[in-house]
C-alpha cells in the first residue's frame, strides 16, 4: 500500500503496536459507541467515563455499543481485549 492510497487522516496519527500514535507518540484511547449519526460520519462516544463526538469516517460502518480506538477525535480502527498491549 503506499501513500496515495491511504486517507489524509491516516497520514496524520496512526497507532503502533502498543496503541500509540507513531507521528506524537499520544495514545489512542478505547471508546464505546454510544449513539452514530450517519449523516455526518460521527459517533457519540463514551472515553474513560466523559462523552465526545468523534469522526467514523475511517471504521464505518460502526454500531452502537462497539468499541473503536480514538485519537485526536477520529477513530482510527476497531478495539479488542486481544489487541489490548498493557
Amino acid at each position: 500500500m503506499n501513500s496515495e492510497s491511504i486517507p489524509q487522516a491516516q497520514l496524520v496519527c496512526l497507532p503502533d503496536d502498543t496503541g500509540h500514535c507513531v507521528t506524537c507518540s499520544d495514545e489512542a484511547l478505547p471508546a464505546k459507541v454510544l449513539k452514530i449519526d450517519l449523516e455526518q460520519f460521527t459517533a457519540l462516544v463514551e472515553i474513560k467515563g466523559s462523552r465526545t463526538e468523534v469522526d467514523i469516517s475511517l471504521v464505518e460502518p460502526v454500531e452502537c455499543g462497539e468499541m473503536l480506538l480514538v485519537h485526536g477525535g477520529v477513530a482510527l480502527g476497531r478495539f479488542s481485549e486481544e489487541s489490548r498491549m498493557d
